[in-house]
């Protein structure tokens, strides 16, 4: 991405699905320290069947909004309502709980029935493309864009970065959350980290080299922490999740719980501290009048 040498990581398997028994290469940027996936597949489709959109009724969507209230509070810390745009919105709780807010929400997302259910079941316009950088540059000048565990998953993550910085108005805030490679996490389990996640995750984004990305296009940093909600989350389950292994029974399942959690309170001092969660996020506004 940034043009300098990359050195051969590690290869894995997708340990998280088991979709294919095919290996995938990592290697990592020298210069900017980006992981990247050297083979990916020409076509990802088969890699997010449908189980992959866990789709929530009315219902659901209103009993997990709350726990999505923390995303919509850091916007809201940095902006007022206006149009956002979320990129992947998957099942729309998130961009449920944004509407609910004030925000006058468009999800871009490549799945057709993800697509179908946010319009009909969360009330949220959605537009169907798998190239969101492009989709993004159709729209009206937007208040806020936001990926949730989004740019991992795209081929030209830098783009959807530079399209959001010309879609946002003066202002205007792009909201990432992305695994974080340099968590304890990773330095600790390497390949088997599970959100590592071969091949659907087609890079790990240092924060440093997404921030140097965002300062090229106008963007200034206002927010970051691995300390979140969200962040918590995803330092539990990649302890968990990795000691439950493929298809586990119940009782693997019930030691895994256990043994997550004991790992997490083990690794708490160390997760907690900046910078060594699994997850960042990160908040950016563009330069011009709040």
């Amino acid at each position: 991405m940034c043009g300098a040498a990359a050195a051969r990581l590690f290869e894995v398997g997708d340990r998280n699905r088991s979709i294919s028994a095919e290996t995938f290469a990592y290697a990592r940027c020298r210069a900017c320290a980006l992981i990247f996936l050297t083979d990916p597949p020409d076509d990802l489709a088969p890699y997010y069947p449908d189980s992959y959109y866990e789709l929530a009724g009315a219902a659901e969507l209103e009993r997990h909004a709350p726990a999505e209230r923390h995303k919509v509070d850091l916007l809201l810390a940095h902006t007022s309502p206006g149009r956002l745009t979320e990129i992947g919105p998957g099942q729309g709780v998130f961009a449920f709980a944004a509407k609910r807010a004030g925000f006058e929400v468009t999800g871009i997302e490549m799945d057709e029935r993800a697509c179908r259910h946010l319009a009909s079941v969360a009330g949220v316009a959605c537009v169907h493309s798998d190239a969101p950088h492009h989709a993004l540059s159709e729209l009206p000048a937007q208040r806020a864009v936001a990926l949730w565990h989004v740019l991992e998953h795209l081929r030209e993550p830098w783009k959807l970065v530079d399209a959001a910085a010309t879609a946002l108005e003066p202002g205007g805030v792009l909201a990432i959350a992305t695994p974080n490679p340099a968590s304890f996490g990773m330095r600790v389990l390497g390949r088997l980290w599970p959100h590592v996640d071969a091949p659907r995750h087609l890079f790990l984004v240092p924060l440093g080299a997404l921030r140097e990305r965002a300062a090229r296009v106008g963007l200034t940093q206002v927010a970051c922490t691995t300390d979140d909600p969200g962040g918590r989350h995803w330092n539990r389950f990649a302890w968990e999740y990795v000691l439950r292994g493929l298809q586990p029974s119940q009782q693997r399942l019930r030691l895994a719980r256990i043994g997550g959690l004991a790992a997490t309170v083990a690794a708490l001092p160390i997760e907690r501290s900046p910078g060594r969660g699994a997850a960042y996020t990160v908040v950016f506004r563009k330069d011009g009048a709040s």
